[in-house]
């Protein structure tokens, strides 16, 4: 149309200012239109008409039988804004925002849609210009636009016994009208836009305490507006990043300024601060907790004697987001008073929202106390059953499944000799649900499985008579097969109880309901609790087990099903394994399982599209298998896989890496957590939570995967890998390493690749180092972190073989230049983006490398050997990597447990000690490295520990006497 030129634009202004309103409102639409769906060249003559389109506008505004034409052409705006902010800046958005705000204010409207149009179009607009907003000259916009969502926020129910007879209703919303839930999510949006373009701490934040300050100032301030401002900090809270420059005093900020207020006369302020703090401690964790929980604590035990129950429930809420995060050493001051409180509460029943955050209250209490909770114990463990027993009634559905999650916490909490014939009387309770079935909205099913998994890590093998019971049921959900539809009558997507996945399989339309899928995912994670639990004794059970797991692994319905059957075949593996060595099945069964799940995951595999069939979806398959392929074969250990399995697994994983080619422009990437070390202590804590990588699979994630198959077949059929899948990996890794153009990511790969090789078959890569020894040991100082992260790697894993004292000098000069470059950083700041993980995830790989050049190559290194071991030291713990921390740090309890003269110098032993209270207890040690700190800790006795440690933090001194506590009895016997 605006091809016609300047007709068309006079048109348009005609029909703008004609007598008729439907006309003028057309013509404003038709103009938003085009903003809208034209090329930002196209829609210049656009421009003039706009002081027109306000006029209509205005006019509509002020007629009050027009209001249907405003909204309608509010909505255009909307749309133009969110597709063409830019347009507005330059065409009259000085000229609509006074407009818009004067529109929010109103409270005339017969329609509330008009102003919450107007509301709607204003954030259009700052979220499409916040990076303008957030400059001097926007900051006006921005301030008015926060203070009108707070002033929004304002329209709450005055009537305080309505509202807190809301505590057990279904639907939160109390009796607040919808403006105070759009001011809440207007302001949560603002915040999460400006933190995507870095203005949060710097700039929205000083504006958002600015209006805070003018609010409680006016002379018009009330209960209202304290409760505004206190909910306006919780909407905001979890946007700040505390590593930022400013962000950590920001989140202190917050928290400093919401204490006050959990103390306020009126009952909705404190239920909004406790709200708030439950929001930035769970946010924040643990940065609040170690930084506030003192302060926090005091307040919370105040408020859980609160008269208002609405008040006194989400002060329980706020202390379950506080303390999840808390070791017992800082809980213990307040575990008498909060559980004591908690109790009482439980026990009086004044409202089941009240019971449910009492239950999950005791149970954070319980984790955290461990062995310091048993005096607690025989006073809530019959509480406990009894609301199990008797909590019957449709809407005490999750009360009963949160005091089945509350007694299986403390179970796991006390252990096995104090749990046991409680644990019991509680699974006999549980088989009756079990038994009975569990409708589809039932949350109780949730709280079921996951209880029952964590008892039957208590209980062990004692718990296998319950499988019988329990398995049939599972078997019964994972055996669900979609139901075909009429492709013309397909099922309401509204209707949230009956909502479908939908698949066109062989030329049918088949769904299944999301409700059964997620059962099928709880049932999955059950089996494999079980499994874990019961150990060998599960043999019995493993080939009804392995029916039903097998058509999941081509279960077209759901990833989550896919993946976790894939998983829990390595727990079948593993279990049949065990059971093999402790005679109770035949090593034939192990290898029977292994071949059959091999032949339909490889064949699989082979059957993957390449180019550009080779989709996100496929990627994502393609990844969980070779992750599961590698984990069956370790799991299977040595002997399970002959020359001719190899050969033909070889053959199928350098195929694939060939047909899941990355571009040269694509990322190194780091590589995915996939726990490849065959070697590692039985003990697996924490091995869920090493998988953190960010973002889905990819096809260089998906080349490492198949990497680590590689690897899992180097550490289970060494000899079998080293005659027939060497030669050919190290053929893969010459031609990439020996192409001067060769992509980041396809070094990456072969680096990673090499030092699997050096790391799994140790003499046997030796042959092969000239391939790429020297390579990595100068390629630790490449411009990429992940090339740096796997060269650092070999060259570790090269230390202990000793013709690596060739190149030792030269190693150890790179690593300790990556550690000077890098390590200052690393110790001072946390990574937060990608990037940044990946120059940190270098650097823990270099510390790792440098600990063992110095074990292994200490008379090589050239020089003074003493300053490598001082800049290892200086250079721990490791903050990133937590498998390759927990290495680092086993060797470094080793160390000292060996009394090695450098690391145990008098000089040295404060910093040692400091590593150690860094790591006890985190997800950088596990059980085992953890009794062995402990123990050389009480080993060395508490006077020369207090004596080395009385100048570190009092956090670290903590830690140094809960080694001394937890060490006495190992101690000796290390002694």
């Amino acid at each position: 149309m605006l091809s016609q030129g300047p007709q068309a634009v006079t048109m348009l202004q005609a029909s703008l200012s004609h007598a008729t309103p439907e006309v003028r409102a057309a013509a404003a639409r038709l103009a938003f239109q085009l903003i809208e769906d034209l090329e930002t060249d196209a829609v210049a003559p656009i421009g003039p008409v706009m002081p027109a389109v306000m006029l209509a506008l205005q006019g509509f505004a002020t007629s009050s039988d027009q209001e249907e034409l405003l909204k309608e052409c509010l909505e255009s705006l909307i749309s133009a804004a969110d597709e063409e902010p830019e347009f507005f800046k330059a065409h009259g958005l000085q000229q609509l925002w006074p407009f818009l705000m004067e529109m929010c204010k109103a409270q005339h409207w017969a329609d509330s849609d008009v102003r919450h149009s107007a509301m709607e179009a204003a954030m259009s607009f700052a979220e499409g210009l916040v990076e303008d907003f957030c400059k001097p000259e926007g900051l006006p916009f921005m301030e008015q636009l926060i203070a009108l969502n707070i002033e929004w926020m304002l329209e709450v129910d005055e009537d305080v016994d309505a509202w807190t007879a809301l505590e057990d209703a279904e639907e939160d919303d109390d009796n607040d009208g919808d403006a105070v839930q759009i001011g809440e999510e207007n302001l949560d949006r603002l915040a999460e836009h400006c933190a995507e373009k870095e203005t949060l701490e710097e700039v929205f934040m000083t504006v958002l305490f600015k209006v805070i300050r003018a609010a409680l100032a006016a002379p018009a301030c009330n209960w209202k507006t304290v409760r505004s401002v206190v909910m306006a900090v919780s909407q905001v809270v979890e946007y700040i990043d505390e590593d930022a420059e400013q962000g950590a005093a920001w989140v202190d900020q917050c928290v400093d300024f919401l204490i006050p207020h959990m103390s306020n006369p009126h009952p909705r302020v404190r239920y909004s601060a406790y709200q708030a703090v439950g929001q930035v401690a769970y946010d924040h964790e643990p940065y609040v907790q170690e930084t506030h929980h003192e302060d926090l604590l005091k307040a919370i035990v105040v408020g859980l004697d609160d008269t208002n129950i609405r008040v006194a429930s989400n002060a329980a809420s706020a202390f379950c987001s506080v303390g999840e995060e808390l070791d017992h050493e800082s809980l213990e001051p307040f575990m008498d008073d909060i559980m004591n409180k908690l109790f009482s509460r439980l026990q009086k029943a004044e409202s089941r929202t009240m019971q449910e955050q009492c239950l999950a209250g005791i149970a954070v209490i319980g984790e955290a106390a461990e062995e310091l909770f048993e005096p607690y114990y025989k006073f809530v463990m019959p509480v406990l059953k009894d609301i199990i027993a008797n909590a019957k009634a449709t809407e005490q559905r999750k009360l009963r499944g949160k005091a089945f999650e509350c007694v299986s916490l403390i179970g796991v909490a006390v252990g096995k000799e104090t749990f046991a014939a409680d644990g019991h009387d509680v699974m006999r309770i549980m088989m009756g649900f079990v038994q009975a079935g569990f409708e589809a909205d039932d949350p109780t099913r949730e709280y079921v499985h996951e209880a029952a998994g964590r008892i039957a890590t208590v209980l062990e093998k004692d718990f296998k008579p319950y499988l019988h019971a329990l398995l049939p049921g599972i078997f019964t959900v994972l055996a669900q097969k979609g139901t075909e539809y009429d492709p013309n009558n397909l099922p309401d997507d509204d209707d949230e109880d009956n909502e479908m996945n939908l698949q066109t399989i062989g030329g049918k339309t088949v769904g299944l309901r999301t409700a059964a899928l997620d059962e099928m995912s709880e049932c999955l994670s059950l089996i494999t609790a079980l499994i874990e639990a019961v150990a060998e004794e599960f043999c019995e059970f493993l080939p009804a087990t392995c029916t039903h797991l097998m058509p999941l692994l081509d279960f077209p319905f759901s990833e989550d099903v896919r993946e976790k059957a894939y998983k829990t075949w390595e727990y079948v593996v593993d279990s049949a394994r065990n059971a093999s060595e402790k005679g109770k099945c035949d090593k034939s069964v192990v290898g029977t399982l292994v071949g059959e799940f091999l032949k339909a995951t490889v064949t699989l595999m082979a059957k993957s599209p390449s180019g550009d069939e080779l989709d996100s979806a496929a990627i994502s398959v393609l990844q969980a298998q070779a992750n599961s392929v590698s984990g069956v074969i370790r799991k299977a250990g040595s002997g399970m896989l002959v020359k001719g399995d190899v050969t033909d697994l070889v053959k199928v994983l350098v195929e694939l890496l060939r047909r899941v080619s990355v571009d040269s422009t694509d990322s190194a990437e780091t590589a995915p957590k996939t726990k490849k070390n065959a070697r590692a202590s039985a003990d697996s804590d924490d091995e869920d939570a090493d998988s953190d990588d960010e973002g889905g699979p990819t096809h260089q994630s998906v080349r490492y995967s198949l990497v680590d198959v590689a690897g899992a077949l180097m550490r289970s059929s060494t000899a079998e890998f080293a005659e027939v899948g060497l030669p050919t990996f190290m053929e893969v890794v010459k031609q990439i390493l020996q192409n001067p153009t060769a992509s980041e990511a396809d070094r990456s790969l072969a680096l990673y690749l090499a030092d699997d090789v050096v790391d799994c078959l140790g003499q046997h890569s030796v042959p092969y180092w000239n391939l790429f020894m020297e390579h990595a040991c100068r390629s630790v100082s490449d411009k990429c972190p992940t090339i740096r992260q796997h060269s650092a790697s070999i060259l570790g894993n090269g230390a202990r073989q000793p013709i690596f004292g060739q190149i030792a000098p030269a190693a150890a000069s790179q690593i300790g230049g990556l550690l000077k470059k890098f390590g200052e950083r690393h110790r001072r700041r946390r990574a937060v983006n990608s990037e940044a993980k990946q120059v940190a995830l270098a650097v823990d790989a270099g510390i790792r490398s440098l600990g063992l050049i110095c074990e292994f190559q200490e008379s090589n290194i050239g020089g003074d050997s003493t300053s490598a071991w001082q800049m290892w030291l200086t250079s721990m713990p490791l903050r990133y990597d937590r498998e390759v921390g927990r290495k680092a740090h086993a060797q470094l309890v080793e160390l000292v447990a060996r009394g090695h003269p450098v690391v145990t110098a008098p000089g040295q032993l404060p910093r040692v000690l400091a590593i150690f209270a860094d790591v006890y207890r985190t997800g950088f040690s596990n059980s085992e490295i953890d009794k062995a700190m402990a123990a050389v800790v009480a080993r060395a006795g508490a006077a020369s520990a207090q004596q080395f440690g009385a100048r570190l933090p009092e956090r670290q001194q903590k830690k140094i006497e809960s080694m001394l506590k937890d060490g006495s009895g190992s101690g000796s016997q290390a002694a």
